[in-house]
């Protein structure tokens, strides 16, 4: 990630200033920085995860999600290398063969811990809002305490270095599954990190298509999470996305029209209390 390089540059430049309000405008650039860092994996994993089930938005939680359902090595360190020549010979090779031949180095891609992330994120972010005062004789300041901030800067300026030797972000290893959506948008994903029963989304964003997962042996398969609504006049069942009935809100009214009679059915949902008859 070498773009990283002009973000450490930057933060240098602030802290070296030393002024409160320089050091605060230094974690506000940590803390971009961090926030980059995180979402450029989540930005590469699109292609096998929806928005809609990225559950929480702080960096550390994005890149555990991504480490349950998308590459379980996005926090290691290794270097793709591709053979100088292409193998000729078909099958296994021996461990001979495998040393004789010339690689050439692609790029590096490095990994990091997201709770220490997460650790220097919340550090930083800490110190870009005011501090409220627990009693009456506490003053209320704008600027936390300089050098205090100014090591927590230090952390994340090594961390940051450490990340800028990356040479490239891997979008993962390992086979995956495919599946058209209901919309036509191809949906991929890691075979080895689905689960029975795991709810997966349509990675198009304005799709409401969710799928449960279903594993039976090395079979891996998606059912449709729907709900049928039968028409008020014919009694003929429509099916709708899940997401399209439980996304409305209380007293939020939705509508269709019945593909058999043609007439025109409006649903919402609605709090209802009941007394128990003990009679």
């Amino acid at each position: 990630m070498r773009w990283l390089k002009t973000n450490i540059e930057r933060i240098s430049k602030l802290k070296a200033e030393g002024s409160p309000e320089s050091l605060t405008y230094a974690a506000l650039e940590c803390r971009l920085a961090i926030e980059r860092v995180c979402y450029e994996r989540l930005s590469l994993a699109h292609d096998y995860i929806s928005h809609d089930d990225i559950r929480k938005w702080q960096p550390k939680d994005v890149v555990n999600t991504l480490i349950q359902e998308v590459d379980s090595r996005i926090t290691a360190s290794y270097t793709f290398s591709i053979s100088k020549e292409p193998i000729s010979k078909e099958g296994d090779l021996t461990k001979e063969e495998y040393e004789a031949i010339e690689y050439v180095e692609i790029g590096t891609h490095v990994g990091f811990d997201p709770k220490k992330m997460g650790k220097l994120w919340n550090a930083v972010s800490h110190f870009l809002h005011v501090k409220v005062p627990k009693q009456k004789h506490e003053s209320v300041t704008e600027y936390g305490e300089p050098d205090t901030l100014a090591k927590k800067i230090d952390e994340v300026l090594v961390e940051l270095e450490r990340l800028s030797e990356g040479t490239l972000i891997a979008g993962g290893l390992g086979e995956t599954v495919k599946f058209k959506c209901e919309c036509g948008a191809e949906n991929k994903r890691r075979v080895s990190l689905l689960k029975e029963g795991q709810t997966v989304s349509c990675i198009n964003p304005i799709c409401l298509e969710s799928w449960s997962v279903r594993v039976e042996g090395d079979e891996i398969s998606f059912m449709r999470k729907e709900i049928s609504v039968p028409c008020r006049s014919c009694l003929v069942e429509s099916t709708f996305p899940e997401k399209a009935i439980f996304n409305l809100k209380l007293d939020q009214t939705g509508s269709f029209t019945c593909r058999e009679c043609n007439k025109t059915n409006f649903f919402k949902w609605k709090m209802y209390s009941a007394a128990k008859n003990d009679a």
